[in-house]
């Protein structure tokens, strides 16, 4: 089967199987995952956590900053 424009267009009966499918399906189980449309973004509220977050971050901005002077110096030294 083709994809994209190569790929023949739905027939009716088609559309009616597909249709007819999703119908039957309908209200028989929950699913099984939350969809990521209703998963929120929010950061972890446990101190631990967000404690060893913030002290990665900054072992990673000190690291990033070292990185930078050393090379502004050898930049600056050349």
């Amino acid at each position: 089967m083709g994809f994209g424009p190569a790929r023949p267009p739905v027939t009716e009966d088609v559309a009616g199987v597909i249709v007819k499918d999703i119908k039957s399906g309908e209200g028989h189980s929950a699913t099984s995952e939350v969809p990521l449309a209703f998963q929120t973004g929010r950061p972890p509220t446990d101190p631990v956590v967000l404690g060893d977050t913030r002290k990665q971050m900054m072992m990673f901005g000190l690291f990033a900053f070292c990185t930078l002077a050393v090379l502004l110096a050898v930049w600056a030294l050349a």
